[in-house]
Order: C-alpha cells, then sequence, then structure tokens
C-alpha cells in the first residue's frame, strides 16, 4: 500500500470520527446554554492524530464563552458559541447594548430622584425671611422649619447628549412652618390670625403640608461621557464598570408644581407635668397648590437646590402677602 493510500485512509477514518464525535460536542454546548440559572460554560476539544481521534469536555469560565477546537496535524480550528440571538457580552444585539447604555448615562446624568432636605421659609413683602413687621404675626423659626421631600420618578428627554436635556418627574413632599412666637393660629373663611397665648408655653407650634410635586427643568452636564463605539471601548466601558458622574459640574433651571392633598396645625405643651398635643386639620386658608422656581446646581453627586414660590402662602386676602422659600440638599440620589 503506497504512502498516499494510507494517508487517505487515514483522512477517511479521522473524518469518521469527528462525524461521530461532532452532535456530542454540540450537546455539551447545548447544555451549557440551557442552564440559565448558573450561566456555566462548557469547552470541548477534539483531537485527530495517527493515533486516532480524541474528545475531551469539561466546564470552563462561567464568565466565558461556549467553545468547540479541533486539532488537525498542522491547524486549529476553533468555533466559539454563544446563546441564539446574543453576542459574547450577553446583550441582545449592538443596538441593544447602545440603548442599555444610553439608558444608564442618562438616568446617571439626571439629579431629581432621590430623598431631600431642606429648610423652609417666607419672604416677607419687606424683603425679610420669616419674621419681620410685615410678617406678623406669623414670625417663623427658620432653623425649624424642615423640609423633606422624596422624589420617586424621573423622565428626561436628551437634545442630542447627556449635556443637555429636559426632565420631568414625580415626588412627595412635607412642609413645616415653625412659628416663633407663642401664638394660637385661628381662622375662618376670609381670613387666618394669630391670637397670643401667655399660658402654655408652646414647645412646638407649626403648620404642615403634604403634597405631590412634579418638576419640569432643563438641566445641563459638563462632563464627557461618550458611548463606546468599538470593541475596545467596550471592554474598558464594562471593566469601569458603566459611566461615572464624579467631577462632573451640573446645573438645572424650572419650576415645580405642587398640590397639597393634607393640612394639619400642631402644638405641643406642658400642663401639670404632663405632655399635651393639640392637631387640627382645618387648612388655615393655606393655598392648596404651589408653583415654584427652582434653580439646582452641583459637582458629582452633590446636589444642592432653592425653590422659590411664585404663587403665595396664603389665599388671596386671607392673610399676609408672604412667599414661600426652600433651600436644601439631596441627601440620597436613587440613580
Amino acid at each position: 500500500m503506497s504512502h498516499e493510500q494510507n494517508t487517505t485512509d487515514m483522512d477517511l477514518k479521522n473524518l469518521l470520527a469527528i462525524a461521530l464525535l461532532m452532535p456530542f460536542a454540540a450537546n455539551a454546548q447545548t447544555d451549557s446554554t440551557r442552564t440559565d440559572t448558573t450561566h456555566k460554560r462548557t469547552y470541548v476539544a477534539l483531537s485527530v492524530s495517527k493515533d486516532g481521534a480524541h474528545t475531551y469536555a469539561g466546564d470552563g469560565d462561567s464568565d466565558g464563552i461556549d467553545t468547540f477546537r479541533l486539532e488537525l496535524k498542522h491547524r486549529i480550528i476553533r468555533i466559539i458559541s454563544t446563546r441564539r440571538g446574543t453576542d459574547s457580552t450577553g446583550a441582545d444585539t449592538l443596538e441593544d447594548r447602545l440603548r442599555k447604555a444610553r439608558r444608564e448615562r442618562r438616568n446617571l446624568f439626571t439629579y431629581w430622584a432621590g430623598i431631600e432636605f431642606g429648610f423652609n421659609s417666607f419672604i416677607a413683602p419687606d424683603g425679610r425671611i420669616g419674621d419681620g413687621p410685615q410678617a406678623a404675626p406669623f414670625l417663623l423659626n427658620n432653623l425649624r422649619g424642615r423640609w423633606v421631600a422624596i422624589n420617586i420618578m424621573e423622565q428626561k428627554y436628551e437634545f442630542g447628549s447627556h449635556h443637555a436635556g429636559l426632565f420631568w418627574g414625580l415626588g412627595l413632599e412635607a412642609t413645616n412652618y415653625h412659628l416663633s412666637e407663642n401664638v394660637r393660629l385661628a381662622y375662618n373663611s376670609d381670613s387666618t390670625w394669630a391670637v397670643p397665648v401667655d399660658d402654655p408655653r408652646y414647645t412646638k407650634n407649626k403648620l404642615r403640608q403634604l403634597g405631590v410635586r412634579l418638576p419640569i427643568m432643563f438641566e445641563f452636564n459638563t462632563k464627557k461621557a461618550p458611548l463606546p463605539s468599538t470593541p475596545d471601548e467596550w471592554v474598558k466601558f464594562h471593566e469601569k464598570k458603566g459611566f461615572s458622574r464624579k467631577g462632573n459640574f451640573h446645573f438645572a433651571l424650572g419650576v415645580v408644581g405642587s398640590w397639597y392633598f393634607d393640612h394639619m396645625y400642631k402644638q405641643k405643651y406642658r400642663a401639670d407635668g404632663d405632655l399635651h398635643q393639640e392637631r387640627d386639620k382645618g387648612d388655615y386658608n393655606l393655598l392648596p397648590y404651589r408653583v415654584a422656581a427652582r434653580a439646582q446646581i452641583g459637582v458629582g453627586g452633590l446636589n444642592l437646590f432653592a425653590e422659590y414660590g411664585l404663587t403665595p402662602l396664603f389665599k388671596e386676602g386671607s392673610g399676609p402677602a408672604l412667599t414661600p422659600l426652600t433651600v436644601g440638599l439631596t441627601l440620597i440620589g436613587f440613580n
């Protein structure tokens, strides 16, 4: 038998061995894709030589991909497979990856959702904040006029990129006006007034409002955060675990509308050694809604804001012409 015939016979045997072993290799890869909970990967190696054909299978890196490797005398053939309809990163398509990255960037560079804390007061007609003769008798203890908001939802329309956009959202707020004088508030359908009280001495004397708030604001960000466009950029993007807003200077201008669904006047005092509390659910002619101009500014995750009322505190003609004012910061951002 000639050398050429020996070679031909060996090639036929090798091809037959490959044909017989390929289904097992395919089954090994298919099983790895069905284990969705563990995402185990399988490698299959097939070696063909003059001694015959040999196959090896085992579990690979759970973060890797399925492979089939065929070793011939002069070359190695490697087949890489992923789940049907996906690429090696786990995203369905490049468009899906870009859409997810764009959404992540948009959310990260929108400064609304989170828990905000601030101080609530008003501006009197003479420009004084929380006191003054034109605010009497509604003089405030500004440091005790605490304001809290939980902003639970945000949506943003970007003008081409994350650098500029218009966002809107939804939140809840609790507004407190803490009176500094020992007075008792009273009201009727026409007006609200205060009655001086000598005894008891109030340890807490405040008006509180609970409401729903909706912002519409133009927002601007300075930090560059381009979307990945090449394989190397995608690798770096995943290594850095996405975008970062560290060092980003941002500011926003717009309006916030609030509708107050709950009002309460609350007083605390001591009498005969016992603590007493009084609550009244009347609205005391407070305006049930508010429109406020809002400005916010910050760097990175820090966000400072101020809201200036475009509507008065009281219904028209029922009390002093006082303009609500709130300043504060975002304690916890949800992005």
